[in-house]
Formats: C-alpha cells, sequence, structure tokens
C-alpha cells in the first residue's frame, strides 16, 4: 500500500492588509524606487555623484565642523562599514572628503568634509531638489506637504 501525501491547505495570510493599506503600500515603494532610480541617474550624468556618496556629502555638512567618524557615518547614511569605506575613498582621491585616524581613538577614523566637497555638494544639491520637487511634490499644495510631513515624522 503507498501511501501519498495529503495536500495541506495553505496557511491563511496573517492580519493581511486591506486594500487601502496595499495600495499605499505599494505606491510608497513604487514611489521611492522611482525617485531614488532617477536621481541616483541625474547625480551620476550631471554630478559624478552616486546617490551613497551625495549621502556622504550631505551628512558631512551637518555635522558640527562638518567631521563625523566613519562608523557614525555609515549608521547614519545606512550603508554598512565596507560600502561606506569604498564611498569615502573614492571622495578622498576626488578631494571631496579627508580621512584621518581619530585622535581620541586610534582604531578609528574621522572624514570631514572638504570646501570642495562642499560647493560640490551645493551643485548637486540643485539636482537633487529640482528631482525631488518633480517626481515627489509635483502636484501637492502646502496643505498636503503639512501632512505629509506629519505623517512621517
Amino acid at each position: 500500500m503507498s501511501s501519498t501525501p495529503q495536500a495541506r491547505p495553505d496557511p491563511p495570510e496573517p492580519d493581511p492588509f486591506d486594500e487601502d493599506e496595499f495600495l499605499v503600500w505599494r505606491g510608497f515603494l513604487r514611489a521611492h524606487r522611482t525617485i531614488t532610480d532617477e536621481l541616483n541617474r541625474r547625480l551620476e550624468r550631471r554630478h559624478d555623484l552616486t546617490m551613497l556618496r551625495y549621502g556622504v556629502l550631505i551628512t558631512l555638512v551637518t555635522h558640527p565642523d562638518r567631521t563625523l567618524r566613519m562608523t557614525d557615518l555609515a549608521e547614519q547614511v545606512l550603508t554598512s562599514p565596507s560600502g561606506m569605506t569604498r564611498a569615502v575613498a573614492r571622495l578622498t582621491d576626488e578631494g571631496l572628503v579627508e580621512r584621518e585616524q581619530d585622535a581620541g581613538d586610534r582604531r578609528s577614523f574621522v572624514v570631514r568634509l572638504t570646501p570642495l566637497g562642499l560647493r560640490r555638494l551645493r551643485e548637486a544639491q540643485v539636482t537633487h531638489h529640482a528631482c525631488v520637487r518633480e517626481l515627489l511634490f509635483r502636484g501637492l499644495d502646502r496643505a498636503d506637504l503639512r501632512r505629509l510631513a506629519d505623517l512621517y515624522r
């Protein structure tokens, strides 16, 4: 007598999204992908900067002395330590940042934005702002923007 396995019913989806939740989630993912892909393309084409390298520059400009430890920088830019090392090496080669040992912890490195890096960032911000306004903010009025800001806060 041969035994054939009984087909088991698929387990149900736990707490599924309702239609509106699903549409919002899918729309968010599509918008994020569309905007980041296009922004990366424009930044690379016009400024020879990837989103990651732009992220390094924009993060450094917001910190005192425009300086940050590599590990903190990687965490704030949301990349791996190895990804940050490659990005900082490229930016260093271009003279946009400087990297040196942390005087307080010789095992760590700090990264500092250079004047050239600041100029390059400011040029790239024109592209960044225009792209985001075109792809994300277009069609939204001031009340829509405030509502989204409140939601994301």
